[in-house]
């Protein structure tokens, strides 16, 4: 009897530690593109701030371009994202040239940043005909 108790209790406690663990899996199927999002947003925060010298910004760059290309390749072998019907996932690999920065860069024969530069239409023309002031 003490057996049968024992052997009850065992799976029970297999049954419901698989089934949290499945539940802990599927909530954290964006993880990896969520963790590229942040790593982009980085990227392009560092290049527009205007308070880094030079020397100091280029260094930052090229090491947020390795951690955004080690990024997207997590990314892009995730094959629990290709199992998710979510509009993040599909709008991602919609926009591959604005997602996957570095990748589509390297195609491009480009940097990221170039290549974001192309992708948000801003060139050299447009920036040297602009006007300051308010709208």
């Amino acid at each position: 009897m003490k057996t049968l108790i024992k052997l009850y209790l065992k799976m029970t406690f297999i049954t419901l530690f698989i089934f949290g663990t499945s539940t802990i899996v599927s909530a954290n199927e964006l993880f990896t593109l969520k963790n590229l999002e942040r790593e982009r947003a980085n990227l392009i925060s560092d290049f527009l701030n205007i308070n880094i010298d030079s020397q100091k910004k280029h260094q930052r760059l090229l090491q947020r371009q390795r951690q955004l290309a080690d990024m997207e390749r997590m990314v892009l072998r995730d094959e629990r994202l290709l199992m998710t019907q979510s509009s993040m996932v599909k709008n991602a690999f919609k926009e591959y040239d604005k997602t996957f920065l570095v990748h589509a860069g390297a195609e491009n024969n480009v940097n990221a940043m170039t290549q974001w530069l192309t992708v948000v239409n801003v060139t050299n023309d447009s920036v040297l005909n602009a006007k300051a002031g308010y709208r």
